[in-house]
């Protein structure tokens, strides 16, 4: 899903457009003391990308992002979902290995996918092929994440960090590597393939989208998940935790308003509050969806309850990343530093070769 761009939001945009030659560090509570007092991890860096290769303009400019990737002292990748185009790229069968083999398998570092809405939410639009779009989020998983006793590892071969698999979601992963506890739930954008009815906005260009029961399942596992997450990192005394997403799930309200279903997002939304708060130390959200460069600190709540836009408490241990995507072929750079007070530093990374002259 390509959201159309609130007022606010091209502010924001115009607001990290000006900082884009420089590095941007995202304001976070302290680590704990008493976790730095027992490991003294080293600084690393992840690349964080999305929406890609997606269509013709990507699957020329992809390889560019990868090549940048590739040549830069990253640990791995993470990325957030929308392989494909939601609109114009069919969901065959053949399409899944072609872009595992044409994508994932050009990187030289491990890749940590999180699932879009492009790549099977969308796949019973006419354009797409009218595919069922549970048929194809079963070749999703098949074809990227496997399953129990055979589990896949996309980029390089993954040797070195001890993945958990859901055994029900396959493509519901977390790991800790370094002190950082990553978590990978399944949200993707699309409403989160709740069943939609005009004249809220549908997705698929019909009268009515999603999958209520399959939304509903999966929306309980991303809690659970998202829950056992932070109990992990917790009992790991962990220093921060990254949680890896696709949809924009709306914390302004301003998708709300252009009559999109962004109730479904609510429970993971909490989940993630509930658990920020508690966890106290730093929180970064990664997601894709929207295609351009966005960092903001979006949470704020009043009695452990969201809130929106200027309303509230800031929960100032949590912020957020939107990453590059189609027609924007770039990537993010984060440094995790525990010498740093604030342990993320935000960098977009420009591929010059992908750059339009003005």
């Amino acid at each position: 899903m390509n959201s159309q761009i609130s007022k606010g939001k091209k502010i924001r945009v115009l607001a990290a457009s000006m900082t884009l030659a420089g590095t941007i560090v995202a304001s976070a509570i302290a680590t704990n003391s008493a976790a730095d007092a027992l490991v003294k991890p080293t600084t690393f860096k992840v690349a964080l990308i999305g929406d890609m290769p997606y269509d013709d303009l990507g699957r020329q400019q992809a390889p560019n992002v990868i090549s940048d990737i590739n040549k830069s002292n990253v640990s791995f990748a993470l990325f957030d979902g929308d392989t494909m185009s939601g609109k114009n790229s069919e969901c065959t069968d053949a399409a899944y290995p072609a872009i595992k083999t044409s994508f994932f398998d050009k990187f030289n570092k491990p890749v940590f996918y999180s699932v879009g809405d492009n790549e099977w939410a969308d796949c019973d639009r006419p354009s797409k092929g009218a595919f069922d779009p549970n048929s194809r989020l079963a070749l999703v998983r098949s074809t990227f994440f496997g399953s129990l006793g055979g589990y896949i590892s996309l980029g390089k071969q993954n040797t070195a960090i001890k993945v958990e698999h859901d055994p029900n979601y396959p493509e519901l992963t977390m790991f800790t590597y370094r002190k950082i506890t990553f978590i990978l739930p399944h949200v993707p954008g699309s409403a989160n393939n709740a069943s939609v009815t005009a004249p809220k906005k549908v997705y698929n260009d019909l009268d009515t989208d999603g999958d209520e029961s399959e939304y509903k399942a999966r929306d309980a596992a991303n809690v659970a998940w998202i829950n056992k997450g932070f109990q992990v990192a917790t009992t790991k005394k962990s220093l921060g935790i990254v949680v890896v997403l696709q949809a924009n799930m709306d914390w302004e309200g301003y998708l709300a308003q252009n009559k999109e279903y962004t109730a479904a997002y609510d429970n993971v939304k909490q989940a993630l509050l509930t658990n920020t708060l508690a966890f106290k130390k730093p929180v970064l959200l990664q997601n894709g969806d929207d295609h351009w460069f966005q960092m903001d600190m979006p949470m704020n709540e009043t009695n452990g309850k969201l809130v929106q836009r200027d309303k509230g408490l800031l929960v100032a241990n949590f912020t957020r990343v939107q990453t590059f995507g189609n027609g924007f072929n770039h990537w993010v750079e984060l440094t995790i530093d525990p010498k740093n007070p604030l342990l993320w530093t935000i960098t977009p990374k420009l591929v010059a070769a992908n750059l339009s002259a003005h």
